[in-house]
C-alpha cells in the first residue's frame, strides 16, 4: 500500500475497531461492577446471575440481528446507529438508580454492541485488499485486549469509590462510544476516507443497490453450509477455553489454589499484557506465508498448556505458567483467524448476516458453559482442564479442515498463494 492508502486504512481501523474495544469493555466492566451493584441494590445471587446472563444474551441477540440489518439496510447506516445506542445504553447504566434501569441500560448496550461487531468487520473488509485482511482484522483484536486492560485499570483506580465507581466506569464507555459515533457521522474526512477505500479496492459502493441474497437460499449451498458449520465450530471450541480461563482464572487461583486476590489480579494483568504484545507482532506476520505455520504453533502451545495444567492441576505454579503461555499464544490460532476467514468465504452482501449468526450461536453456548464452569471446577479442576484440552483438539481439527476448504473452493488467500 502507498503511504496515503495506508494512512486511510489505519484511520478506518481505528474508528471501526472501537466496536471490539467496547464489546470487551462492557463485559469486563460489568464483572468489575457486579460486587458494587450487589451492595448498592442489595441483590440476591439470582439477580447477580441474571445481570451477567442478560448482557451475554443481549450481545448474542444483537449479533444475530445486527448482521442481518446491516446487509439489508447498508453497513454504514447500521454501523453509525449501533455505536450511538452503545453510548445511550452505557449512559443509562452509569446513571441507573435502581435495578430496573440497570437492566434497561444493559440490554440496550448489549444489543448495540453485539450488532456492531459483525457490521464493523464487514465495513473494514469491504475497504481492504485481501492481501491486507490479516493486518486489518488482526488489529481489531488489539482493541479487544485494550478493552480488557483499560477496564481493569479503571476498575483498579475506582475500587475505593463505592457506588461512584460504576458511574465512572460506564461513563467512560459512553464517552468513548459517543466520540466514535461523532467521528463516524460528522467527520467529512472520515466519510471521504471510506469512499476512497471502497473505490481503491474496487468494491461496490456502500449505498448502491445490490442483489438481495436470501440466507436460507445461501445455506442450501453445500459450500456455504459446510463453511458456516466449520467456522462456527472453530470459533465455539476456541472461545470455550479462552472465555473459561479469562473469566475464571481469579476464581481458580483464589478459591481452588488458595492464592491471594492480588496475586490472581497480577497474573491476569501479566497474561493480558503478553497477549497484547504477541498480537502486535502477529499483525506484522498475519498476511505473510507464515500465517498457517504460526497457527500450528498456537495449537501446540494451547494443547500443551492444558495438558500440563490437567496433569499438575494441584500445583498452582504450573497452572499459572500454563495460563500465561496460553494467553500469550492463543492469538496465533484464534479469533483473528476466525474473523479473516469469515470475511473471505462469504459473499460481500451476506457476510455480516452469516458472521452475526455465527457470533450469536457461539455467545449463547459459551454463556451456557459458563453456568456450569464453577461447579465443574469445584468438582475437579483436573477434569475441567482435560475438557478444555479436548476443545483445543476440536478447534484445531476445524482449523485444519478450513485450510483445506480454502484450497478446495479456491478461496483467495494470499498467504497460501504466495507459498
Amino acid at each position: 500500500m502507498d503511504k496515503q492508502h495506508n494512512r486511510s486504512a489505519v484511520i478506518l481501523i481505528l474508528v471501526a475497531g472501537i466496536a471490539s474495544y467496547l464489546d470487551a469493555a462492557l463485559l469486563v466492566s460489568a464483572g468489575v461492577a457486579l460486587p458494587l451493584w450487589t451492595k448498592a441494590f442489595q441483590l440476591n445471587p439470582l439477580m447477580v446471575g441474571a445481570i451477567s446472563t442478560a448482557l451475554t444474551v443481549a450481545v448474542a441477540c444483537g449479533s444475530f440481528v445486527g448482521g442481518w440489518l446491516s446487509d439489508r439496510f447498508g453497513r454504514v447506516t447500521i454501523f453509525n446507529v449501533d455505536i450511538l445506542f452503545v453510548a445511550v445504553g452505557a449512559l443509562v447504566i452509569a446513571l441507573a438508580q435502581n435495578i430496573t434501569w440497570l437492566f434497561v441500560g444493559i440490554i440496550i448496550a448489549g444489543l448495540a454492541s453485539g450488532a456492531d461487531l459483525p457490521t464493523s468487520l464487514a465495513v473494514i473488509s469491504e475497504r481492504m485488499s485481501k492481501k491486507d485482511y490479516g493486518k486489518a482484522i488482526s488489529a481489531t483484536q488489539l482493541f479487544w485486549t485494550a478493552g480488557i486492560l483499560i477496564s481493569q485499570f479503571i476498575g483498579f483506580l475506582t475500587a475505593s469509590m463505592a457506588t461512584k465507581a460504576p458511574q465512572i466506569i460506564f461513563g467512560w464507555i459512553a464517552l468513548v462510544a459517543l466520540i466514535d459515533w461523532a467521528v463516524r457521522v460528522f467527520s467529512s474526512r472520515f466519510k471521504q476516507i471510506e469512499e476512497q477505500l471502497v473505490q481503491q479496492n474496487e468494491a461496490a459502493p456502500v449505498n448502491a443497490e445490490q442483489p438481495r441474497v436470501s440466507i436460507v437460499q445461501l445455506l442450501k449451498s453445500k459450500q456455504y453450509l459446510i463453511t458456516l458449520v466449520a467456522l462456527t465450530g472453530f470459533y465455539l471450541f476456541w472461545n470455550l477455553p479462552a472465555n473459561t480461563w479469562g473469566s475464571f482464572v481469579n476464581y481458580f487461583l483464589v478459591i481452588s489454589a488458595h492464592r491471594t486476590q492480588s496475586f490472581a489480579t497480577l497474573i491476569a494483568l501479566i497474561a493480558n499484557v503478553a497477549c497484547f504484545a504477541v498480537n502486535v507482532w502477529y499483525i506484522r506476520v498475519s498476511d505473510s506465508k507464515h500465517r498457517y505455520h504460526i497457527m500450528y504453533v498456537g495449537l501446540v502451545a494451547a494443547l500443551a498448556a492444558f495438558i500440563l495444567a490437567g496433569i499438575y492441576s494441584d500445583v498452582w505454579l504450573v497452572f499459572t505458567v500454563a495460563y500465561i503461555v496460553y494467553s500469550a499464544t492463543t492469538v496465533l490460532c484464534g479469533e483473528s483467524l476466525y474473523k479473516i476467514w469469515s470475511q473471505s468465504f462469504y459473499p460481500q452482501n451476506a457476510r455480516a448476516s452469516l458472521t452475526g449468526f455465527s457470533y450469536g450461536i457461539v455467545r449463547i453456548l459459551t454463556a451456557g458453559f459458563s453456568l456450569i464452569t464453577p461447579t465443574l471446577m469445584g468438582y475437579s479442576p483436573q477434569l475441567l482442564m482435560w475438557v478444555l484440552a479436548g476443545c483445543v483438539v476440536i478447534y484445531g481439527g476445524c482449523a485444519i479442515f478450513i485450510t483445506q476448504l480454502i484450497k478446495h473452493y479456491q478461496i483467495s488467500d494470499p498467504t497460501i498463494e504466495s507459498k
